[in-house]
């Protein structure tokens, strides 16, 4: 059973459930006598790749209870979701409800595009802290959490030993050159350079959190020493790496072609079924002695404003925060519950981290944070200046962006798969 408290004071794992009285106690789902008794289908938007298995099976047991309702699946990735809500001209069969980042809350609430939660009680008993926390935007309560992530460093057993990981990102940089030596072609350490989800690792010496503060946590000595690390690994990563596409870093360590990769709890199925014998742990410290700060994130179950359905969209949301719900999730995803559940040992090295992580605002500033992050990688690896890139993105946030900066994010939005 686990708890992730995360906040600007305090980061730690505790061993009890995030109610008031931080006793010990599950709250059991029980039906709802109030919904429709007509016959209805629930359409809900969620990802391939083990969450759409999920929520298949969830929708089997939910008809079972309440058998005159039909949840039909339909594919749309996480990050896509806000943009065919928003599209009148999309061809997607519109939801009741829909899996999104917690940290896109303020632009949906803005557009007015997802409904307030009926039972907040529940989540406010079962949800863990982190969980919990991530739906409240001001004082109501937006969704459902249905998982929790965080990334950290997953490693090859055919390359290195537990006892032979790095420490350090600068331990990481040597090892990985040596690495690259060593087995020509293939390469020490790799990880999805193409968002700032995962370069604000390389930002966080000294606890330093991006979105955080008057200039974001951009313009700081930590922002600018990360910067400085992405630099040094420009000769270890693949020279074409700017050109990646999202599977493409994947690949190379369920390949055998990377020692190790940064990742989140979604990649665990994808380890699994490539038969590769690897562990997880947290991700590398910095030489200076501090602990190294992830970006964490739940992902959220909202119901669609304009669902035709919204009470029963509501109960099946709240339904796949039930404690049997929960479990097969992690069961079929990897991925971290939302509530206080039993988790696979494997996943110990996600729990780990999740004691150094940080959730983002869920302000409709963040669509712009995620844009230009995009870019950082490229821009610096073609030659611009670190503190410039870094002065730019926070114009960026402010608005007080060029057009040359406008043109390169919409071509990098345009080729990215993620």
């Amino acid at each position: 059973m686990m708890t992730a408290g995360c906040s600007e004071s305090s980061h730690i794992i505790t061993q009890h459930t995030s109610r008031p009285d931080g006793t010990a106690s599950s709250k059991p789902y029980a039906t709802n006598n109030s919904l429709t008794k007509d016959d209805i289908t629930l359409t809900v938007w969620e990802a391939k790749g083990g969450p759409d298995e999920f929520i298949r099976k969830a929708g089997d047991s939910f008809h079972e209870l309440y058998p005159n309702i039909t949840i039909e699946y339909v594919n749309v990735e996480v990050h896509d979701a806000i943009i065919n809500l928003k599209d009148k001209n999309s061809t997607v069969k519109r939801p009741d409800l829909f899996a999104s980042p917690c940290d896109k809350a303020g632009e949906l609430i803005a557009d007015d595009l997802i409904l307030p939660t009926i039972d907040t009680s529940f989540v406010n008993t079962v949800a863990m802290t982190f969980a919990r926390d991530s739906v409240m935007y001001g004082d109501t309560m937006y969704g459902y959490p249905v998982s929790c992530e965080t990334y950290a460093l997953f490693y090859n057993k055919k390359f290195v030993k537990l006892n032979d990981i790095p420490s350090t990102w600068e331990g990481m940089i040597g090892w990985s050159k040596g690495f690259n030596t060593l087995y020509p072609g293939k390469y020490g350490f790799i990880f999805h350079t193409d968002t700032v989800y995962y370069l604000a690792m390389l930002m966080s010496r000294d606890g330093n959190k991006l979105m955080n503060g008057k200039d974001y946590g951009l313009l700081n000595e930590s922002a600018k020493y990360g910067m400085d690390l992405l630099g040094q690994m420009k000769e270890m990563l693949p020279p074409n790496v700017t050109d990646f596409e999202y599977d493409d870093y994947d690949n190379l360590f369920l390949n055998g072609d990377a020692a190790f990769i940064v990742n989140g709890p979604w990649f665990v199925s994808k380890a699994d079924a490539s038969g590769i014998d690897y562990g997880i742990v947290n991700l590398p410290s910095f030489e200076s002695g501090s602990n190294t700060y992830s970006i964490a994130g739940v992902r959220v179950m909202y119901v669609y404003s304009k669902s035709e359905h919204p009470k029963e969209a509501d109960e099946f949301a709240r339904y796949l925060l039930s404690e049997d719900m929960q479990r097969l999730r992690v069961k079929m995803t990897g991925t971290l519950p939302a509530a206080n559940v039993d988790i696979d040992e494997k996943l110990d090295g996600f729990v780990n981290q999740l004691a150094f992580s940080y959730a983002l605002p869920n302000t409709p500033q963040m669509a712009r944070f995620w844009e230009y992050g995009i870019t950082v990688t490229k821009n610096v690896y073609a030659g611009k200046d670190p503190d410039e890139e870094l002065k730019d993105y926070v114009d960026y946030l402010n608005g007080t962006d060029t057009l040359d900066n406008e043109s390169n994010i919409t071509d990098s939005l345009d080729s990215s798969t993620e």
